[in-house]
């Protein structure tokens, strides 16, 4: 996890950004498991206020771009969110597969730095491109209470996607969307001294819809919402215990500076 932040601030100090992004980002999450046989298991829930974080990104233009674009550009971004969701659900009796209701506060942090490659055609009423990325995300829970444990998944992911910004005035707004598929997804569990899930098929998408408005050429106020999905499949087995199929499908809103040099 520490080497991911180090890899950002390492690049940041080898070359200046032509646009850099720092934003406020408020998660609501909703994360739910189910059983092999698709009943409820548990779920995570927080509103906006509970999942505050800090999105950071800056962008290099790379060339004029290529395939019917006038301009390419690297990207790298870091997502940061910590805070508390409620837990609903059941606790599995130590050797045995009762299960127990229980409901508790967990709390959460999430780490995603990401490196983007775009292709975007700019014009002066609208701009679209074609982006591939390499993500690596990053989820601890730390279920509370004298019953809780930790739980940590992680993976990277490669991402296609395609974005849209209209252009009106000093306004600007925008459309992205994108692919994900994880590759060797994990899990830790600090149970029976610790084990590692290997987890199954794990896919997503996201979609964000960012408001620009420019109070001159080198700032800009962006208010965005972005809503994301990812679906995990079920593990392998570990000494008698799986980690269940799983559904997120989390929403954010952000509000942000952008600088332009």
């Amino acid at each position: 996890m520490i080497k991911y932040l180090l890899l950002f601030c390492l690049y940041f100090s080898l070359a200046a950004a032509d646009t850099f992004k720092i934003a406020g980002t408020f998660l609501s999450m909703d994360y739910v498991e189910t059983s092999r046989n698709g009943s409820f298991l548990d779920s995570e829930k927080s509103n906006y206020s509970e999942i505050p974080g800090l999105d950071i990104s800056y962008a290099k233009t790379m060339g004029n771009g290529s395939g019917g674009a006038n301009e390419s550009a690297l990207t790298f971004g870091l997502e940061f969110s910590q805070g508390a969701t409620d837990y609903d659900g059941f606790l599995q009796s130590t050797g045995t597969p009762t299960l127990i209701p229980f409901k508790t506060t967990t709390q959460n942090m999430i780490i995603e730095p990401k490196i983007r490659w775009s292709e975007t055609n700019k014009g002066s009423k609208y701009d679209i491109g074609v982006f591939a990325s390499l993500g690596y995300r990053y989820w601890e829970r730390n279920l509370g209470s004298q019953y809780g444990y930790q739980e940590q998944y992680s993976w990277f992911y490669p991402e296609v996607g395609l974005k849209m910004l209209f252009h009106e005035s000093n306004w600007h707004i925008g459309l992205e969307f994108a692919y994900q598929y994880a590759y060797k997804p994990k899990m830790y569990a600090a149970i029976n001294n610790g084990i590692d899930f290997d987890l199954g098929n794990t896919y997503g998408y996201y979609y964000e819809i960012p408001l620009v408005y420019d109070i001159n050429r080198n700032y800009s106020i962006e208010v965005a919402y972005k809503a994301d999905y990812w679906s995990i499949d079920a593990s392998n087995v570990v000494d008698g215990y799986y980690e269940p199929s799983s559904q997120t499908n989390n929403q954010q809103i952000s509000i942000g500076l952008i600088i332009k040099w």
